[in-house]
């Protein structure tokens, strides 16, 4: 489990930053407690190199994705993208279907590079 520290500082660097303390602390308490984190990317993208745990649902199936997986709407999870930008359109829609604890993290460079990750890859 990373240190509370570190995750704080992962959010700032990717963007949360910018965001609430409230908001930004339930962020850090959320991935220090094992969220469900995602990759919004496309597979093919996915499969090039991910945070290391992270499951992968594109954005354009991210309600479906969740249901069938059976994340509560009240579970925590953690979302990112290239950039911020799908992930954002993926917790807007998330949020509309009534899921009440989803978050964007912003892009996988700034999380990787933030936590001095190495990238996890699947198709090598």
């Amino acid at each position: 489990m990373k240190s509370l520290v570190l995750v704080a500082a992962v959010l700032l660097s990717v963007g949360c930053g910018d965001t609430d303390p409230p908001l930004r602390d339930h962020i850090v308490a959320a991935i220090a407690a094992d969220a469900l984190v995602v990759d919004v990317r496309t597979p093919e993208e996915f499969a090039e190199g991910h945070f290391p745990g992270a499951i992968n649902i594109p954005h354009e199936q991210i309600v479906d994705g969740l249901r069938a997986r059976d994340i509560d709407v009240t579970e925590d999870v953690i979302l990112y993208c290239r950039s911020g930008n799908r992930s954002g359109q993926a917790e807007r829609a998330l949020r509309a279907q009534g899921f009440v604890a989803v978050s964007n993290a912003g892009s996988l460079s700034g999380l990787l590079a933030a936590t001095n990750t190495p990238l996890s890859e699947t198709g090598r």
